[in-house]
């Protein structure tokens, strides 16, 4: 049975926390109507959400698969779902490491300076927060980008 990509439902909200928590990522806003999941059986493996923000920004945010389920093209799904019905500019805060990966939905890098305030807050916060963090616990800092899709 393959993965199946959906609208999140109430019933997913604990599944989602689990997965963005459970990878370290930004846990701000972590609402289930924002999300589209993947599922297996009745197993949610993945999620994805698109944060609207005060300044009226997108953001794609909180991309996660499960360890077991990756290297399965479910990240592509959810990304594909996800911008499927997006209209207008869209902002991701990234690895600039893995910023390549998003150039085939349209993303491109842009200055930080250049993404909308709440984007750019975003940014911010993970490069120097998350930055702090990282060298608290023995691990290199990851270098962060901000990309925006037209």
């Amino acid at each position: 049975m393959a993965p199946f990509v959906r609208r999140a439902v109430a019933t997913d909200q604990a599944a989602i926390e689990a997965l963005v928590r459970g990878e370290r990522l930004n846990p701000h806003g972590i609402e289930w109507p924002h999300f589209r999941v993947a599922t297996h059986g009745h197993a949610v493996v993945g999620a994805v959400q698109m944060r609207r923000h005060r300044d009226g920004s997108r953001e794609l945010g909180s991309l996660v698969v499960s360890s077991e389920y990756r290297g399965r093209g479910i990240a592509s799904m959810l990304i594909d779902n996800l911008l499927a019905d997006q209209l207008g500019p869209v902002h991701l805060v990234t690895a600039r490491a893995e910023a390549a990966r998003y150039v085939r939905w349209g993303f491109r890098a842009i200055a930080p300076a250049w993404a909308p305030r709440a984007v750019r807050c975003n940014f911010w916060l993970g490069q120097f927060l998350g930055g702090a963090v990282a060298l608290l616990r023995g691990r290199a800092p990851r270098r962060l980008v901000v990309l925006k899709r037209l």
